[in-house]
């Protein structure tokens, strides 16, 4: 092989490399960017949600409640959090498990829901 066929070897070695890194960070891009919407949301709705003296339970309802969307586990947990209660996504699920089974969330489509 010549020299020239060997570089151009390489140089497609690392444009392939490079590809796949610029579709990975268009991904994470796209990811929080979607983040940062959903917590700029948040934050105008946030003095409206108070949820002092509540159950996580309770807070949870009163997110949905307050929401005029339905909302994902990642924005009930955000929602919660910036209200003052920490709670992340796992912590919402099982919580809106038996939230769904007292009737007092409705599982608009998989992953969203609306307080009854």
């Amino acid at each position: 092989m010549n020299p020239l066929e060997d570089d151009l070897k390489q140089v497609r070695i690392e444009l392939a490399a490079a590809e796949l890194e610029s579709q990975r960070l268009e991904a994470q891009i796209a990811a929080l960017r979607a983040k940062e919407a959903t917590l700029e949301g948040l934050i105008v709705k946030a003095p409206e949600l108070n949820i002092q003296g509540m159950t996580k339970a309770e807070a949870i309802v009163a997110a949905l409640a307050q929401s005029s969307e339905p909302m994902t586990l990642g924005q009930i947990a955000d929602a919660v959090t910036a209200a003052g209660s920490i709670l992340k996504p796992d912590g919402a699920s099982v919580y809106l498990d038996g939230l769904l089974k007292m009737g007092k969330v409705v599982r608009v489509k998989r992953g969203l829901y609306r307080a009854a």
